[in-house]
C-alpha cells in the first residue's frame, strides 16, 4: 500500500485571496512594527511635506515610514532590498499592505524626510520609556569602527595631491593641445562631418585633476579651520600635514585603524540601556577617538529624555579628564 500525500498544487488558483494575518503569526515583529507607527508615531511633519492635491496619490507616508523602519530592524538597509522584499517576504507583505514600491521611491522618500525621520529615533525613545522598557538607572557606552562605501585605496595624502596637482595639470594641457590639432585635422578632413569630440581620456583625466584640487582645498581649508583663533579671528596661512588624507570616493570617511587592520571607515558610537538593551543615543563621526564623543552621548540622552542616566560604563577609551570634569556638571 502506497504512501497518502497531502496535495501539492501550486498552479491552483484561490477562490479567496488568504488575510496577511493568516500568512504572518499574529506576534510576528511585522505587526508590531507597523501598527506602533500607525497609532503609537506623531507624523505631522512629513505629512506636511504633501500639500498639494493634484497629481497620482502617492505611497501612504505611515506605509512608507513603517517599511523603513521593519526592513533596518531585520538588517536591510538597501533601497533595492527593500523593494525586493516588498515583492518576495510575507511579512514585508504585512507592513505595506501587499503594496509593492520600487527602490527609487523607497530611497527618494528617505532622502526627502531624513530629518524627520530622525525625529522618529525619539518618538520611539520616549514610548519605550513609558512602556518601562528604558529606565536609565544603568547605560553602557561603546563605539565601532564600521567600513565606508569606498576602498582606503581610493584616498590620497596631501604631500601627493602637491606632486601630482602639477604634473597632471601638464599632462591634461598636453593632451588638450594633442586632440585640438587633431580635431583641426579631421576638421579639414571631415568637413561639417562629427569629429570635434575630445577623447575620453582627457576627460578622465581632466576630472582627475579636478577631484585632486577638490580634495586639496578640503584639506587646506580644515587646516585653515584649526588654525583659526577661538575668537572668531583668523589665524596665520594653515597648511595641513603632509600625511592629511582625504578619500575621492566617500570624502567624509577617514582611515581607522582596527584589532583587523586598517580600514576606510567610519566611528559608530550606542549608548545602550540595560533594563531592555534599547539603544538611547547614538552618533557617527569620522573622528577614530572614542573619548571625544562620552559628552555628547550624555547630552544627547539628557536631551531626548529629559533625564540623565544615573550610572555610566564605558571603557578606558573614554576616560579624560575633560571628559570626568564635564560628567559632574550634567
Amino acid at each position: 500500500m502506497s504512501k497518502t500525500f497531502r496535495d501539492w498544487e501550486p498552479d491552483q488558483v484561490w477562490l479567496l485571496p488568504p488575510s496577511l494575518q493568516d500568512l504572518v503569526p499574529a506576534g510576528h515583529v511585522a505587526h508590531f512594527v507597523r501598527d506602533t507607527v500607525r497609532s503609537g508615531l506623531e507624523l505631522n511633519e512629513i505629512m506636511a511635506g504633501y500639500p498639494e492635491e493634484r497629481g497620482y496619490p502617492p505611497y501612504h507616508p505611515g506605509m512608507m515610514v513603517a517599511l523603513l523602519l521593519y526592513a533596518y530592524s531585520q538588517g536591510v538597509y538597501s533601497s533595492r532590498r527593500i523593494a525586493r522584499g516588498c515583492e518576495e517576504r510575507f511579512d514585508f507583505a504585512a507592513v505595506t499592505g501587499m503594496q509593492r514600491p520600487d527602490f527609487r521611491t523607497i530611497s527618494d522618500f528617505r532622502k526627502r524626510h531624513g530629518e524627520a525621520l530622525k525625529g522618529l529615533f525619539v518618538q520611539v525613545l520616549r514610548l519605550c520609556r513609558e512602556a518601562g522598557l528604558v529606565k536609565l538607572g544603568h547605560v553602557a557606552l561603546d563605539g565601532t569602527k564600521i567600513k565606508a562605501n569606498a576602498s582606503k585605496h581610493k584616498a590620497m595624502s596631501y604631500a601627493r595631491m602637491v606632486a601630482a596637482e602639477p604634473k597632471l595639470a601638464a599632462e591634461v594641457a598636453a593632451w588638450l593641445k594633442a586632440a585640438g590639432q587633431a580635431d583641426r585635422a579631421e576638421d579639414r578632413a571631415l568637413g561639417a562631418e562629427r569629429g570635434d569630440e575630445m577623447p575620453d581620456w582627457v576627460a578622465t583625466k581632466e576630472r582627475r585633476l579636478a577631484k585632486i584640487r577638490e580634495a586639496k582645498a578640503a584639506l587646506e581649508a580644515e587646516a585653515q579651520a584649526t588654525a583659526n583663533k577661538p575668537d572668531g579671528g583668523e589665524g596665520p596661512p594653515a597648511t595641513p600635514p603632509d600625511k592629511a588624507q582625504r578619500n575621492f570616493t566617500d570624502p567624509q570617511s577617514r582611515i581607522m585603524k582596527t584589532k583587523d587592520g586598517f580600514i576606510q571607515g567610519f566611528n559608530a558610537q550606542a549608548a545602550v540601556d540595560a533594563t531592555a538593551q534599547v539603544i538611547v543615543a547614538q552618533t557617527v563621526s569620522d573622528q577614530a577617538s572614542d573619548g571625544p564623543h562620552l559628552v555628547g552621548l550624555v547630552e544627547q540622552i539628557t536631551t531626548h529624555l529629559q533625564a540623565a542616566p544615573e550610572q555610566i560604563s564605558a571603557d578606558a577609551g573614554y576616560c579624560s579628564e575633560d571628559n570626568l570634569a564635564a560628567l559632574d556638571t550634567l
